[in-house]
Formats: structure tokens, sequence, C-alpha cells
């Protein structure tokens, strides 16, 4: 439980149930190995949380933005090469669970596992306390000044 509340202080987010921060990070291959769920449905759930979150925000900030436009701001936010500065400036991958194999080949510093996890946190921490959270998680991370 150690690497949970590492990681919570890195997020500046306190999880009322550790287990879903731990689900958060957890690869299918450490998943497989260890038959546990793995973060996937968390990850499905916060894509969609980030982009409604990110579309309000972008909707309410460009009043007079036409709907291509703010596609394009939404687009440059929300990508997986966004995800993945975001989670290395967090350093999420020395947080991940990850199955021997997929650590021993560099799965930690893999954009695609690092992107994964960052939504699948977004996921947990609406599960957690609610669209507010993530909303101040959201905002914290891909809007600062």
């Amino acid at each position: 439980m150690k690497r949970i509340g590492e990681c919570e202080k890195v997020l500046g987010y306190r999880f009322r149930r550790k287990s879903r921060l731990k689900e958060a990070l957890t690869h299918s291959s450490f998943a497989y190995e260890n038959n546990l769920p793995s973060n996937e449905r968390m990850e499905f759930l916060g894509d969609a949380i980030l982009e409604l979150v990110v579309s309000d925000i972008l909707y309410r900030k460009y009043l007079q933005a036409a709907e291509g436009e703010l596609t394009e701001k939404r687009a440059s936010l929300v990508n997986g090469k966004k995800l993945t500065v975001i989670a290395r400036k967090l350093s999420l991958g020395k947080f991940l669970f990850l199955g021997k194999g997929e650590d021993a080949q560099g799965g930690r510093e893999l954009s695609s596992n690092l992107a994964n996890a960052l939504e699948a946190i977004i996921g947990a921490i609406f599960l957690d306390r609610g669209l507010r959270a993530a909303t101040r998680f959201i905002k914290k991370e891909f809007f600062k000044a």
C-alpha cells in the first residue's frame, strides 16, 4: 500500500477507497497473472469523463468559437501525446502494477500504458467522489496556467 500512498501524494488526491486507485494502476498483464481486474474498464470511463469535462470547459471559455474550433482545441488536450506528457510529469510509470513480461520490456515508459493509466485514474476519481472531484483534477492537470 506504500505505492498507493505515494501515488496519492503525487496526484494531490486522497482516495476514500484505495482499491480504486490500485485498480486504475493495474495493467492487464498484472491482472492476468494475479487474477485481478485490470484498469481497462476505468480507462473507458475516464476517457468519457475527460472528454465531457474538457468539452464543457472549452464551451464555456470560448463563447464565440465554432464547433470545429472547439473540436480542434479538445483534440489537442485529450490526445494520447498530451496524456502521456501529463502521466510522465506525474511519474505514473513507477506506480503501475505490471506483469513480469510487460515490466521487463519497458512497460513503465510505454506511452500507451501511461496514457491509459491516467484515463483510468480519472475514472477512479469519478467513482470515488463524483464528477466535481474529477473536474478539479482535470482542471489542475490539463488547464494549468
